[in-house]
């Protein structure tokens, strides 16, 4: 099974610890900044892509990775959207369209 992990804020690192440990799952991250807790807590060496996943590119990107599930870490999304007004209300409604855009399964954590 291939998992997109789009986010390794707090819940994308948990959930990230836990899926390595089946061997079969095999986990493609992604985050809008290169550094995010998954890498700085050394749950991985590095991050798959560094993209913002929007709407928009959401099936595009997918295409590229070829998942089986899509996680989205609320956390993350948040974080990228929270230097602006009502920031994480925005980030919410993102989060949600993202998922209903995607033509892949979509888990927000």
């Amino acid at each position: 099974m291939r998992v997109w992990l789009i986010g390794a804020d707090a819940a994308g690192t948990a959930a990230l610890r836990q899926l390595q440990k089946n061997r079969n799952i095999q986990v493609v991250v992604s985050d809008a900044i290169p550094t995010p807790r998954a890498v700085e807590q050394r749950a991985i060496a590095h991050i798959d892509y560094v993209e913002s996943v929007t709407p928009l590119n959401i099936n595009l990107l997918a295409k590229k990775i070829r998942p089986d599930l899509i996680l989205l870490d609320r956390g993350a999304i948040q974080r990228a959207f929270s230097r602006i007004s009502e920031g994480f209300a925005f980030a919410e409604s993102i989060q949600q369209e993202i998922a209903a855009a995607s033509e892949v399964p979509c888990i927000m954590l």
